[in-house]
C-alpha cells in the first residue's frame, strides 16, 4: 500500500475510535458519580470500581485529544509548501470545518440547557427553573468561550451539573475546537519554527509539557495547562507534515510499544490521587498515542480492519452531541427501569449509558444525512 494512502486510512480508521475515547471521558462515574434529582450515587463506591472507571474514563481515552491535535497539525501542513495565499486558503476552509460548526454547536448547547425549563421536564430537572439568563455581551461572548463558573448567559446554582471550573464553552467538549482554532491562527509562528529548530522544537515543547507540574504549578488545569497541551501536540503533528515525513515511520515496533503501555496505563489508574501520578499519567499518553497509531496502521496494511465511511463522517457530531444528552439518557434509563444505585448496578450504567448515547448520535446523524444534508454538512463542517 502506498504510504500516502496507508497514511490517510489510519487516519479514517482512528477518528471514531477516538471519538469513542472522548465519550467515555465525559462519563468518568469514579469521579462525578451519578446525579438524579439532587443525589449524587457512587461517590462512596469501592477502589475497585474507581480504578476501572479511571482505567476507561482517565487512563486509555486521554490518548484521544493529544492525537487528534497531532493529525490537525499534519494535515494542516501535509504537502511542505506555505505562504500567505496557502495559508489564507486555509483559513477559509477551517473557517467553514471549524468555526461555523463550533458556534451552531454552542447555541444548540444552550438551547438544549434552556429547553430543562420547560414545565413538562421540571421532575427530571427539578432545579433547572433556578436557571437565570443575563444576556450582555460580555456573558454572550463567554458563553462561547469561557463558560465557567457561570460566567455564560446562563446563570445555574452552583450544585447544577452545567457549572465547570474549566474554560469550556457551553458544548464543553468542543474546547478541543477553540484552542485548534487558535493553533490554526498560529500557523505561520509553528512553520517558522519548525524550518529552523526542527525535531528539536517537538522535543523542547514535549520536555515543558511533561514537566508543566514543576514548572508552572500555577497554571492548574486552566488556560495554560490547555493551549500548552494544543502547542505541543499541534506542532507534533505540524513537524511531520512541514518536513515532509511519514508519521507512521520511525515509531518502535508494535508489540513491545504495546507491551510496554498497557502496564503503564494499569499503573496510572491505579495511582491516580497520588502526588506524582501526573508524571506516569503523561508518559502514557506518549506511549499510548505510539501504541495506538502502530496497531491502527497494523490493521490498515493486514487487511484486518477498513475504515466506515459512514463512523468517520459522524464523528465530529457525535464529538459535539453527546455531553447534550448523555446525563439525560442515564436518567431516564435509571428511572424507567427503577434501577437501584448499587455498585453493580452503577458499574453496569457506566458502560451502558454511554454505548446508547453513541447510537443514538449515529442516529441523529443518520437522520440529518438522509433529511437535511445541507444542515448535516453545517453541522460537522462538510465531514
Amino acid at each position: 500500500m502506498k504510504e500516502d494512502k496507508l497514511i490517510s486510512e489510519t487516519i479514517s480508521l482512528l477518528r471514531f475510535p477516538l471519538t469513542v475515547f472522548v465519550v467515555f471521558i465525559h462519563y468518568n462515574m469514579g469521579v462525578r458519580g451519578f446525579s438524579l434529582h439532587g443525589v449524587t450515587y457512587g461517590l462512596d463506591a469501592p477502589e475497585w470500581f474507581r480504578w476501572v472507571t479511571a482505567f476507561f474514563s482517565d487512563v486509555l481515552p486521554r490518548t484521544a485529544v493529544p492525537l487528534f491535535y497531532i493529525i490537525s497539525g499534519y494535515l494542516f501542513f501535509r504537502g511542505g509548501s506555505f505562504d500567505t495565499d496557502v495559508y489564507l486558503r486555509k483559513l477559509s476552509t477551517r473557517a467553514s470545518t471549524l468555526l461555523v460548526p463550533y458556534l451552531l454547536w454552542n447555541v444548540i448547547a444552550v438551547l438544549v440547557q434552556l429547553s430543562h425549563r420547560l414545565p413538562f421536564l421540571s421532575t427530571v430537572f427539578p432545579s433547572a427553573h433556578l436557571m437565570e439568563v443575563q444576556l450582555t455581551p460580555l456573558r454572550l461572548f463567554r458563553t462561547f468561550f469561557d463558560n465557567y463558573w457561570n460566567r455564560g448567559i446562563l446563570v445555574t446554582p452552583e450544585n447544577d451539573g452545567m457549572v465547570s471550573e474549566l474554560p469550556y464553552p457551553a458544548d464543553g467538549p468542543l474546547w478541543y475546537v477553540r484552542d485548534l482554532m487558535v493553533m490554526v491562527l498560529l500557523a505561520p509562528v509553528v512553520w517558522w519554527l519548525v524550518r529552523r529548530a526542527g525535531r528539536w522544537l517537538v522535543i523542547v515543547l514535549g520536555a515543558v509539557w511533561y514537566l508543566r507540574p514543576l514548572l508552572f504549578p500555577m497554571w492548574g488545569d486552566g488556560w495554560g495547562t490547555m493551549l500548552l497541551d494544543a502547542v505541543f501536540f499541534f506542532s507534533w503533528g505540524a513537524y511531520y507534515g512541514i518536513r515532509g515525513l511519514s508519521p507512521l515511520n520511525g515509531i518502535p515496533k508494535l508489540w513491545p510499544v504495546a507491551l510496554i503501555y498497557l502496564p503503564l496505563a494499569i499503573a496510572d489508574a491505579l495511582t491516580k490521587g497520588w502526588e506524582y501520578n501526573i508524571f506516569i499519567h503523561k508518559a502514557g499518553i506518549v506511549l499510548g498515542i505510539v501504541a495506538i497509531v502502530r496497531i491502527a496502521t497494523y490493521l490498515v496494511e493486514t487487511g484486518k480492519a477498513r475504515a466506515s465511511a459512514m463512523l468517520a463522517g459522524s464523528s465530529f457530531l457525535v464529538f459535539a452531541l453527546h455531553t447534550l444528552v448523555m446525563d439525560d439518557i442515564g436518567k431516564v434509563i435509571f428511572t424507567v427501569l427503577h434501577l437501584t444505585p448499587d455498585v453493580g448496578t452503577l458499574l453496569l450504567l457506566y458502560f451502558i449509558v454511554p454505548s446508547i448515547t453513541i447510537l443514538f448520535c449515529l442516529a441523529v446523524y443518520v437522520a440529518l444525512r438522509r433529511l437535511a444534508p445541507p444542515l448535516c454538512r453545517l453541522l460537522t463542517g462538510g465531514r
